[in-house]
């Protein structure tokens, strides 16, 4: 990590002969900052990291023979807008000091000028256009051929940069149909060859949808981060590149949001040739000079359709002039779509400036009024309720939102939701550049303090399961929204120079995906068709109750004609219902109701687990979807009739100070507590931690227990607790000279590790206690089941604690606060970023 100023020299042989024309000393890629000598005379000097470039030098800067060309760069944090620090995903965090030449250094002769070529297609499709850079005092002849055949000549006149051509005859290029062809531009002394193809993605009709080529499209792209855990900086390798793009277009994925940084040539050239949209994101604070480098060097390629600013920065008046700047230089010299800002901080959050109206939500409509003038698309923060709060967001409320944008909105880094740290991987890092890496060893030694070290494998595990719930939940918000154009996903892999360990992704950093994760399930709902289900908040049904649940498909592939939508409804392994609809006519690009489910939850003695699935078929169409419901016999809340002398021995309440509590075991009594009493709590949510935070929980722990044996679950709280979690607490029992073996437990982040549980008991001398800090609402039949179910047991000759405490264990437990040193936060700012 050594921070400075570095000198590179080269001595090269040169024949000046050769260098006629134009002639450049052309840079792959050097960060931060660049200065060039040939043979002590200065040439130029750059500043940025995001691009190629090239300092134009003349032929008599070179002698015959033995050349010196020295560079000196600089990692040093560069100067952007307004003398603000460049910050991106390749410059923070561990990447803080990573800097030197990371691309080809050349010598460049354009003998008749021709450096380049590029490709736009008109908005309607009808013609394309073939430009060129340089050579436009000559005649270019142009040819294009489709694999070995050419399929059409032209020449470019002098005077002219372009032609344009019909695109009759051409296959379009898309993410399901990757059609290049190439073409070849000559003079008299150079050719060029480049692969390109033909698309166009535009605002649809109605302003705030997207279509490609003219078609209906959902932008459904990942987010990112940059984080390569073998070589730290990025791969130069292509098949590195295919690889990725293979896997995440298996996973349903059509595009990419690169944040805050610009992608690699050889990741564009993956792009093009498999079909995978790319929106270009600069660093923060990135110069308007660094925008015009970024621009000149990703506009050649397919791939490449949409240009953003940053992340999360404020936009304020002056930024919006910046912007305005932006968007006209992306309109003028590409075909994409231009977005000011992934979450537009200053307008829909935070720093609202002098104009903030409070409905529907807080914002400042001048701002947003200005920046409408030249956008073309919003990438929107939703107040969190695709992210940070995903487990609350209805689609209801997020439309009602979204209709003060009137452009298409792209949701910002939805998800974000941790899972535990999967310490089977700090192997995978030895012998890499990374090494023995701290994010492994040091959770290792916290979790050994703890004495939770043997747990943690468990908790990744169940923390895999919970995120897996709760993701599918927010990608299928986003698709029943009738006002999103597409979302970015945060995250598709674990990446951790966002902070020290950031375990976000439905893979791990390797590409693998994590536990009880499937390609089939993430294909449920990150395909071209989804189907949905308007479930109630509570997926908690009493048995015999009546319900209806309406159907619906986000539809974005071809348009059906005749499909057929089959819906079963199981318990135990055994169809109760079963129901066909066909559908006519299903338009492309619409959320489609299919039909209404009404039926009666069955009959039961015991809790069922009961699944919903349905498929659609028709046309090119075959998909499928699932989800969970739950049907709990009638429940008596009312404590039972007292059978035994322990049983009328008991004291059952909601809250009790310590005093009280002891004083009551002393006397022999049993204590039954709905709540923490005198324990330490801490609030829980069925919404887990966002990723690499401190505070939060990331999994639950159901353990082997004659209290569960009757209650539906597969060893976690899964959408059953969502009520029970929802506003309700945990215990902190942090003391590791006592066992802890609850019967319900909830791990806290791995950075901060604490023994909480849910439900648990002791025995303290002749008398036993039994807690639940659940919440257990009477409206939820889940949590009137579940309390039925603790009086039950708590009565039974089951209740047999295995755990004995003192009198002096107990008050120390219940006397356990855990140290805060400061706020923390799940908002979408950090007091710590270089940016704020």
């Amino acid at each position: 990590n050594v921070l400075g100023t570095f000198a590179y020299t080269r001595t090269i042989n040169v024949d000046k002969a050769q260098l006629k024309g134009e002639i450049e000393l052309y840079f792959g890629g050097v960060q931060n900052t660049v200065s060039a000598w040939i043979n002590g005379k200065f040439i130029g000097k750059h500043e940025g990291y995001s691009s190629c470039f090239a300092f134009a030098v003349d032929v008599n800067d070179f002698v015959d023979g033995q050349n010196t060309i020295t560079l000196v760069v600089s990692n040093l944090l560069q100067k952007g807008y307004k003398g603000r620090p460049v910050s991106g995903c390749t410059n923070r965090a561990a990447n803080e000091c990573t800097g030197g030449v990371y691309g080809d250094v050349e010598i460049r002769s354009y003998e008749d000028g021709l450096k380049s070529v590029l490709i736009s297609t008109k908005k309607d499709l009808s013609t394309f256009t073939v430009s060129t850079v340089g050579a436009t005092n000559i005649d270019r002849e142009i040819a294009i051929k489709d694999e070995q055949s050419v399929v059409l000549c032209a020449t470019i006149p002098a005077g002219s940069e372009s032609i344009e051509l019909s695109t009759e005859g051409f296959e379009l290029w898309s993410t399901d149909n990757p059609k290049l062809y190439t073409v070849i531009v000559k003079t008299a002394h150079q050719t060029i060859e480049k692969e390109f193809g033909l698309r166009r993605l535009t605002v649809a009709g109605d302003g705030i949808h997207l279509e490609l080529n003219g078609k209906p499209f959902f932008f459904r792209a990942i987010c990112e981060h940059g984080y390569y855990a073998k070589k730290v900086q990025p791969e130069q390798d292509k098949k590195y590149y295919r690889n990725v793009i293979r896997t995440l277009k298996n996973l349903g994925f059509n595009s990419i949001r690169f944040h805050t940084w610009v992608p690699m040539k050889e990741y564009c050239q993956a792009a093009d040739e498999l079909g995978m949209l790319i929106e270009v994101e600069t660093p923060n604070n990135t110069t308007y000079a660094e925008w015009c480098d970024i621009v000149n060097y990703t506009r050649e390629y397919t791939s490449v359709i949409m240009y953003s600013s940053g992340n999360e920065m404020v936009i304020d008046e002056d930024y919006i002039e910046h912007l305005r700047a932006c968007a006209k230089l992306v309109h003028e010299n590409t075909d994409s779509l231009f977005s000011p800002m992934s979450a537009m901080r200053g307008i829909e959050y935070f720093s609202y400036g002098d104009n903030k109206v409070e409905e529907p939500f807080p914002h400042n409509p001048v701002r947003l009024k200005a920046l409408g003038e030249f956008c073309d698309v919003y990438n929107s923060y939703s107040l969190g309720r695709t992210s940070y709060w995903s487990e609350k967001g209805t689609y209801d409320m997020i439309d009602e939102r979204n209709a003060v944008y009137k452009k298409p909105l792209l949701s910002h880094e939805i998800c974000i939701h941790g899972t535990y740290c999967d310490l089977s991987l700090k192997d995978r890092y030895k012998g890499t550049r990374i090494g023995d890496t701290e994010i492994f060893t040091s959770v290792e030694r916290h979790l050994e303090d703890k004495g939770l070290i043997d747990r943690a494998p468990k908790y990744y595990k169940n923390s895999c399961e919970w995120q897996r719930r709760l993701r599918k939940h927010c990608f299928e918000t986003v698709r029943r929204s009738e006002t999103f154009a597409g979302y970015d996903y945060l995250g598709d892999i674990d990446h951790h120079w966002h902070t020290f360990g950031y375990c976000v992704g439905m893979m791990n950093e390797f590409y693998e995906l994590k536990p009880s994760e499937t390609v089939q399930n993430v294909r449920r709902y990150s395909g071209d068709t989804v189907l949905l289900a308007d479930l109630p908040q509570s997926l908690n049904y009493e048995c015999g109750q009546k319900a209806n649940i309406p159907m619906l498909v986000s539809h974005y592939a071809d348009a059906i004609d005749n499909a057929v939508l089959n819906v079963r409804l199981t318990a135990n392994g055994k169809v109760f219902l079963r129901k066909t609809v066909r559908v006519q006519n299903l338009k492309a690009g619409a959320i489609t109701k299919l039909c209404e489910l009404n039926f009666t939850m069955p009959k039961s003695d015991i809790p069922l687990g009961i699944k919903l699935i349905a498929t659609l078929n028709g046309g090119n169409t075959d998909v499928e979807n699932e989800w969970e419901l739950y049907a709990y016999p009638k429940a008596k809340t009312a404590l039972p009739g007292i059978k035994s002398q322990r049983a009328s021995k008991m004291v059952i309440a909601k809250d009790m100070s310590y005093e009280t509590m002891i004083k009551t075991l002393k006397s022999g009594k049993d204590v039954v507590l709905f709540g923490n009493g005198p324990f330490y709590k801490i609030n829980t949510a069925f919404q887990m931690a966002c990723a690499g935070r401190t505070e939060g929980h990331l999994a639950t722990v159901i353990n082997d227990h004659p209290l569960m044996e009757k209650f539906p679950h597969e060893g976690f709280c899964g959408w059953q607790f969502r009520n029970m979690l929802n506003e309700g607490y945990s215990a902190v029992l942090d003391l590791t000279d006592v066992a802890y073996q609850p019967i319900i437990e909830i791990a806290s982040s791995y950075k901060y590790a604490r023994r909480e549980a849910l439900v648990f008991e002791y025995k303290v001398g002749d008398a036993r206690l039994f807690v639940c800090t659940l919440n257990l609402p009477e409206e939820d039949a889940g949590a009137r089941w579940f309390k039925s179910n603790v009086l039950s047991y708590v009565q039974s000759d089951k209740f047999n604690p295995e755990i004995t405490l003192t009198e002096e264990q107990l008050y120390k437990i219940c006397h356990v606060k855990p140290i805060c040193v400061i706020e923390n936060t799940n908002e979408a700012f950090n007091a710590n970023d270089i940016t704020m």
